[in-house]
Formats: C-alpha cells, sequence, structure tokens
C-alpha cells in the first residue's frame, strides 16, 4: 500500500476526471470549464507529489494501474474535446458564415488563371 496522501491526491484526481467526463457528456461549456481547470491543477499538485515517491512507492503495481487507467481516460477525454471542438466551429460556420474574402482569387482550372488581355497583341506572327 502507498502513502495516505498519495491515495488522498489520487483520489481527488479521480473524482476530478469523473467530473470532467460528466460535463463533457452534458456539453455545458461553464461546467466543463470549471471542472477542467480543477482536474487541471489537481494533476499538476499530483504530478509535484508523485515526483517526491521513494522508488518502493514508484513500483507498487496498485499505484500503477491506476495512473494507467488515468492515463488512457485523460487521452480519451482529449480525443473527446477535440471532437467537440470541430463540431462547435462546424456549427459556428454554418450560423455565421466568414465575412472575409479568402486572401488569393480562385484560381480557374488546375493551374490558375490566365494573364489578363491587355489588347497590346491582337496578332501572333511567327
Amino acid at each position: 500500500m502507498f502513502p495516505a496522501h498519495i491515495e488522498e491526491a489520487l483520489t481527488s484526481v479521480e473524482l476530478l476526471f469523473t467530473d470532467v467526463s460528466a460535463a463533457l457528456v452534458s456539453g455545458e461549456p461553464l461546467a466543463l470549464s470549471a471542472a477542467s481547470d480543477g482536474l487541471r491543477q489537481a494533476a499538476i499538485d499530483f504530478s509535484r507529489l508523485i515526483q517526491g515517491l521513494t522508488s518502493t512507492d514508484q513500483e507498487n503495481k496498485k499505484l500503477q494501474s491506476r495512473l494507467k487507467k488515468l492515463s488512457v481516460g485523460l487521452a480519451a477525454q482529449r480525443e473527446s474535446l477535440i471532437r467537440r471542438t470541430v463540431l462547435v466551429e462546424m456549427a459556428l460556420n454554418a450560423i455565421v458564415p466568414a465575412t472575409r474574402d479568402a486572401t488569393y482569387a480562385k484560381a480557374a482550372g488546375p493551374y490558375g488563371t490566365a494573364g489578363k488581355q491587355t489588347g497590346a497583341f491582337k496578332y501572333l506572327a511567327a
């Protein structure tokens, strides 16, 4: 078994992880922001705590399995947040289309547009 303060910190991170998951499923942006801020701070505090562990505590199989479970869950949450971001951006673009034109003119063909005719050379003789 590992020390009680590590168990308490790990349980706190796991609870905040669950809160972020619930906020992500609900889609409430304010709840997601608050929960993710809490998880970020708890993860920072926990990483500082982990750095001070002895080698025997670091080799604890139960601690390693719980950390592995958290890391896999965080990766899944990150992917879900990326998907949510893309969906929100697509919905926003559908509601409010871009107001600025593209910087470069759209090409007429696969190799760009032909130059404008000036009328200076009407005939080409060889």
